[in-house]
């Protein structure tokens, strides 16, 4: 059976942002696309060197669940991601949910504080 590349869309769309988190990372590992699906970033410098990228790990970012102000918490994330009201209430309805992956420690610590600070639990994880 062939499906049409709108039937594929269709099928993403329908998706949760975990769900399709976990088709990426597959993908990635299947089809060897990680400098497609993952661009490795680009590093400028003003004379201090360059940290060592296994000194850097990589984090991701939970949303476990809303608390008891879910307005706020989509509001938080509309803040931190400048997304569509809709987007941002699919996101926040989806938790538990990863909402960003491939963090500094001080990007992944940012968004677990503005979360939590709008009543949601959420915490950072170690890529491993």
């Amino acid at each position: 059976m062939s499906l049409t590349r709108e039937e594929v869309i269709a099928y993403l769309e329908s998706l949760t942002a975990e769900e399709l988190g976990e088709l990426a990372d597959e993908l990635v590992r299947r089809l060897g696309l990680p400098g497609f699906v993952r661009p490795e970033p680009m590093r400028f410098t003003m004379g201090a060197p360059l940290p060592d990228p296994a000194e850097c790990p990589e984090f991701f970012v939970v949303l476990h669940d809303v608390g008891k102000d879910k307005v706020a918490v989509v509001k938080a994330v509309r803040a931190l991601w400048e997304i569509p009201l809709g987007e941002a209430k699919t996101l926040v309805e989806s938790a538990p949910v990863v909402v960003r992956r491939w963090l500094s420690p001080d990007g992944a610590r940012r968004i677990v504080d503005a979360l939590t600070a709008a009543g949601a639990n959420a915490e950072m994880r170690r890529e491993s």
